[in-house]
């Protein structure tokens, strides 16, 4: 019989490997720095990439702007949407994107950032 500490970690070791923590867009991101954040809230599965030339992610998966309503076409009404977008976006781009989102039926949206200390 095994020790119960060789099955905890092999328990361990197995959850580590096959668990998805979140999506990573399919490109490089670097988020924009904040010295106020939420810590209640977690990132969660469908979040809305943006990349710095404009580029965009809805669950990992890459997206035109034209597809934006449809890949958002199941949202629910009462979660706002995450977005993590690069911190070299321009803000034209950032304001054409909520434009597009107000017409797809997004009402609410959580800019992520990345906490910096003061």
């Amino acid at each position: 019989m095994l020790p119960l500490i060789n099955i905890v970690f092999l328990l361990l070791i197995f959850f580590m490997l096959a668990g998805v923590l979140a999506q990573n867009p399919p490109f490089e991101l670097t988020a924009p720095d904040t010295a106020e954040t939420q810590k209640a809230a977690q990132l969660q599965r469908q979040v809305l990439a943006v990349a710095a030339d404009g580029r965009l992610a809805f669950a990992g998966e890459p997206i035109e702007r034209d597809g934006l309503a449809d890949a958002l076409a199941d949202w629910p009404d009462d979660k706002p949407l995450q977005i993590r977008a690069d911190g070299g976006i321009k803000a034209e781009s950032l304001t054409g994107l909520f434009t597009a989102l107000r017409r797809a039926g997004i009402s609410e949206v959580d800019l992520l950032t990345r906490h910096q200390d003061p």
